[in-house]
């Protein structure tokens, strides 16, 4: 009898040590998202530090965007004031895997690059320590202050960290335009995972429509980058900017899905604790 009760307990351990490596392995095969996997929102287009005349406030987009972003990321971070220069550069540091930028840029016509502004004044700071093309000054139409914007140089050797699959889609004028790549370029060798951006000058209230369209496509229907990207080639009206990304002759980038971070942590919860009370079990009937 006695044997027969320890068959049963080392069957069962059996079955039970099988079980327990079966689940490690799907988690090591199927790696979880880390916690911190959070959204951000760089709202500079509404800073109450921009003239009044490049100031476009749109709080319709930005709480929706925030309740949209709310279903697949355990945290949404929000930046207007607080578009500085600092701030910028631990954005790649800061485990965002979706950045929205809605931000003036700049051209830069001589080294064919776009510089994104901050909220940042140049007539109320300075950054003497950078002082070799890191920073640029960023002109907005109709305003007579000038802001301080990061160039591909502050991205590739000044931003902390590196970008981990991060989606970055930059809500302004000619992100991607022809020839000028040199900063969507610098974001994806920082780790970044896609840039999207507008080939061309975009009205800001085509550029909030469109943006909020594109999130639709991305977060609640779960296009791929390039499915949602193509759903807006015909806006606005033909003729007008078009929305692209970089790189788009890679078809991982193009192919990529925006994971829902927020069930990748429920379930790795789920699985850990399922390995917790099998283990318990197989003690109990080995005791």
């Amino acid at each position: 009898m006695k044997s027969l009760a320890f068959d049963k307990k080392l069957a069962y351990a059996t079955v039970v040590i099988v079980v327990v490596l079966l689940l490690i392995g799907t988690i090591q095969f199927y790696p979880r998202q880390p916690n911190q996997a959070k959204a951000a929102i760089i709202d500079q287009l509404s800073s109450y530090w921009l003239s009044i005349n490049s100031r476009h406030v749109n709080q319709t987009f930005i709480d929706t965007t925030k309740t949209l972003l709310s279903t697949r990321f355990v945290g949404v971070d929000y930046y207007s004031n607080n578009a500085t220069v600092e701030n910028y550069k631990s954005l790649s540091s800061l485990g965002y895997k979706l950045i929205i930028w809605r931000a003036h840029t700049a051209l830069n016509n001589e080294s064919k690059y776009v510089a994104i502004s901050t909220s940042e004044r140049n007539d109320s700071t300075d950054f003497p320590q950078y002082s070799n093309g890191e920073l640029a000054l960023c002109q907005i139409s109709g305003d007579p202050v000038m802001y301080f914007a990061i160039t591909p140089k502050f991205i590739a050797e000044v931003m902390s960290g590196r970008f981990e699959d991060t989606v970055i889609i930059l809500m302004s004028c000619n992100g991607l335009k022809k020839d000028y790549e040199e900063t969507a370029e610098a974001f994806v060798e920082k780790g970044a995972k896609v840039f999207i951006s507008w080939d061309d000058w975009v009205e800001p209230t085509d550029n909030d429509d469109a943006s909020a369209l594109l999130l639709q496509y991305l977060i609640s229907e779960n296009n791929t980058i390039s499915q949602a990207v193509g759903r807006l080639l015909l806006y606005p009206a033909v003729g007008g900017p078009r929305l692209s990304f970089y790189p788009k002759n890679n078809p991982e980038a193009a192919n990529y899905q925006i994971p829902n971070y927020k069930q990748s942590i429920i379930a790795s919860a789920t699985e850990a604790s399922l390995v917790t009370v099998l283990k318990k079990n197989l003690r109990a009937r080995l005791e």
